[in-house]
């Protein structure tokens, strides 16, 4: 019957925040008959299976026949290192970490000031677009106005969150999950209601950082559009909107000189509103 037992010699670093770096521990294996086919193989399961598989932080990595005593006694080294790469070591549950970028979003728009107009000479007719941008000049059912992308004020926000690995539980992956598409319906990181809109997440690989206490980074994503507090559409004053609401109008010809006006303005929403504070930030 094969015994192992752990031999009074080991070797042991710790790094910068006192946990196990790596380690070498070193077992006696006896009991190994001669005339197996394979003594080797037995030996290091036996030792692979008696060594603890984590050491203060530090995984078992591999285990190494490293010397005969003679009578079928052996000697095995079981070797542990600290998985964590050294750029996230130093990270530790609870940290946050807020990244942006202000380049700007765009949106299409059909009404806008209009500067000029001039005629063709060989026509001698101007059509009147009123507000309305890249008109074909029809009034009836072929009517179309291309509008023009317009940069408008957008911010878009970053959060890198440590997590314990433990805490990334199935219920909380959900509410990430049914949160994404979805505003802040609370204040959340010194943005108003209705302004912040959930784009998603991603996890990384779990690593054991220098506390030896395995974490989980999470990188949120948002999209910000501030509220308006007054917005008018074709002419149209609609009062306060929320930066993520929809504004769209009807235009028709005027019935004297059928120069195309706008007869209703709309602000539509397609974004539920949900409670960011299950996100955890």
């Amino acid at each position: 019957m094969i015994q192992c037992s752990l031999k009074n010699l080991f070797t042991r670093s710790l790094n910068a925040g006192g946990s196990c770096r790596s380690a070498r521990l070193n077992y006696i294996v006896s009991g190994v008959e001669a005339n197996e086919n394979d003594p080797g193989a037995a030996m290091l399961q036996e030792v692979r299976s008696a060594a603890p598989q984590e050491l203060d932080g530090a995984e078992l990595s591999r285990v190494t026949l490293i010397r005969s005593h003679g009578g079928g006694v052996y000697e095995v080294q079981a070797e542990y290192e600290q998985s964590s790469p050294e750029r996230s070591s130093r990270k530790k549950i609870g940290d946050r970490l807020w990244t942006f970028d202000t380049t700007g979003g765009k949106e299409n728009v059909i009404h806008g000031k209009l500067l000029k107009k001039e005629t063709s000479p060989v026509s001698g007719f101007l059509p009147d677009p009123g507000s309305l941008i890249n008109w074909n000049g029809k009034n009836d059912d072929r009517f179309f106005a291309g509008g023009t992308p317009k940069i408008v004020p957008s911010m878009r926000e970053n959060c890198i969150a440590v997590f314990r690995e433990s805490d990334v539980t199935a219920k909380f992956r959900r509410n990430i999950m049914e949160l994404t598409g979805c505003l802040n319906a609370a204040p959340f990181h010194s943005w108003e209601p209705g302004e912040v809109l959930f784009l998603g997440a991603s996890s990384s690989v779990p690593f054991r950082n220098d506390q030896g206490v395995k974490i989980t980074e999470i990188t949120f994503r948002f999209a910000i559009r501030r509220n308006r507090e007054s917005l008018e559409v074709g002419g149209v004053p609609m009062g306060p909107a929320g930066g993520w609401d929809i504004p769209w109008s009807i235009t028709m010809p005027h019935l004297d000189d059928f120069k195309p006006i706008t007869v209703g303005a709309y602000l539509s929403s397609i974004y539920e509103k949900g409670d960011f504070s299950a996100l955890k930030l």
